[in-house]
């Protein structure tokens, strides 16, 4: 995934007023949210990309709280609904974002409640 790509998702969490951070929650400066999001990735295989540059990347987001699961289910609705997106970077690459799938996670904790949603990325690089 492009640099590009990680701010794309960055903006679309901050539009549906979802907490979120890349890889890990580090704000330190203010109260833990009741709910918030770290993302991760694992980029897959693309048997065409010298000839189209697709890139397809699976993009983890991780939720968690010690409230109430209602909190994570609102956030994954907002998700899905609006993850089903298409849009031109600002480094030329085309993105198309999708929603995958939903899960609960184990945490060990059993305050803790966790989701992990798959979107399905597709970028396309422009040389």
């Amino acid at each position: 995934m492009s640099e590009a790509a990680f701010a794309y998702i960055d903006q679309l969490m901050q539009g549906l007023g979802i907490p979120y951070a890349f890889m890990r929650w580090n704000d330190k400066d203010n109260p833990l949210p009741d709910y918030y999001f770290v993302g991760d990735y694992i980029e897959e295989p693309s048997l065409t990309k010298e000839e189209s540059g697709l890139q397809p990347t699976t993009f983890i987001l991780r939720g968690f709280t010690r409230k109430e699961w209602l909190l994570l289910e609102q956030a994954k609705a907002k998700i899905e609904n609006a993850a089903m997106k298409t849009a031109i970077l600002p480094n030329g690459n085309g993105i198309a974002v999708f929603y995958d799938s939903t899960s609960t996670v184990p945490t060990g904790d059993m305050e803790l409640k966790s989701i992990k949603i798959n979107l399905k990325i597709q970028e396309w690089k422009v040389k």
